[in-house]
């Protein structure tokens, strides 16, 4: 089976992808292919970096050595950790596939049964961000509840409000806005009997020094904050300090799946728990796989619709709440 595994070609090129130029970084083995899409600065450096400096040194080396292949991607120059991650990923991939597995059970084995629970910012100042996290039993109740939840802010703001490219609904300030914001959750939480938390992204931790600004974040259930900040609620920073819940982490600011899966643990021994916010498909899978408890995308990506297909492959699929 390793020698299926082994790496015979991998690619890059330019792809056209939500109004960008990105990079498609492909993986072949004898019969199974791998792909991740990436964003770079300079699409044309990062194709010559993928297939001059580190291609040569993974081709003939099986994909399903994980650890192996990720030492030999982080080994060479390249700086860049969208590349590297972008690398690891299709490398993996290709492997999940040529063994015949979902990639998820691939990175998790047959025990990974457990969906995150998503949470989509829906209302964008410029600078901040609300937040809806419907707590539901499942990906049918969420995307319900999602459907609602925009259905509602479309009556309020559909008129007069522009919708950005991530799917935001666009307003002068999400403070001002938070009131009306909470009471559409809560009148979908009560006509769908599913909790809905309300939440938002502060883009500086001075906003919360100003005190009507403060006492009505301080309503909120669920805070995400450059660093800490006082609030009673459940508190996400970027990077790790015991007076957070959450530890906020981009994957694609990491070099390789493995040290994904390395600093994963090290923020569950420093007690928090670990968050992705990434739009991308394959960490839907990554989630499932590795149990991180709560995912953040924009609304308008596919990574609802790909744990919505992972719970119809899962016999008996629980979402992982908070």
């Amino acid at each position: 089976m390793d020698e299926d595994t082994v790496v015979e070609r991998i690619t890059a090129k330019k792809v056209f992808k939500n109004s960008k130029i990105n990079i498609k970084i492909t993986t072949l083995t004898k019969v199974g292919i791998g792909y991740d899409i990436i964003e770079v600065e300079n699409p044309n450096y990062a194709i010559s970096d993928v297939e001059n400096i580190v291609a040569p040194e993974l081709i003939g080396h099986p994909a399903s050595d994980q650890d192996f292949m990720d030492s030999i991607i982080c080994s060479t120059s390249i700086e860049d950790p969208a590349i590297t991650m972008g690398l690891s990923l299709s490398i993996s991939r290709a492997a999940a596939n040529t063994l015949g597995l979902p990639f998820f059970k691939y990175i998790g084995g047959a025990l990974s049964t457990e969906l995150p629970t998503v949470g989509c910012s829906l209302l964008y100042d410029g600078n901040n961000e609300l937040i809806a996290i419907p707590m539901a039993e499942s990906m049918d109740e969420m995307i319900l509840c999602y459907s609602k939840i925009l259905e509602g802010l479309s009556l309020k703001y559909g008129n007069n409000t522009v919708v950005d490219v991530k799917g935001r609904y666009i307003c002068n300030s999400i403070f001002d806005e938070l009131d009306t914001f909470k009471k559409i959750m809560l009148d979908i939480s009560e006509e769908e009997d599913i909790k809905i938390l309300t939440g938002a992204s502060i883009g500086h931790c001075k906003v919360m020094e100003k005190r009507d600004i403060y006492e009505r974040i301080s309503s909120l259930d669920y805070l995400e904050s450059p660093k800490v900040v006082e609030f009673d609620g459940t508190l996400a920073i970027e990077g790790i300090d015991e007076a957070a819940d959450f530890s906020i982490l981009n994957p694609y600011n990491i070099g390789s799946l493995s040290e994904l899966y390395h600093y994963i643990q090290y923020i569950l021994d420093s007690g928090l728990t670990p968050i992705i916010t990434c739009n991308n498909t394959t960490f839907s899978h990554i989630a499932v796989g590795l149990r991180i408890p709560f995912l953040r995308s924009n609304i308008n990506s596919n990574v609802l619709n790909e744990l919505w297909d992972i719970e119809r492959i899962l016999n008996n699929p629980n979402i992982n709440g908070f």
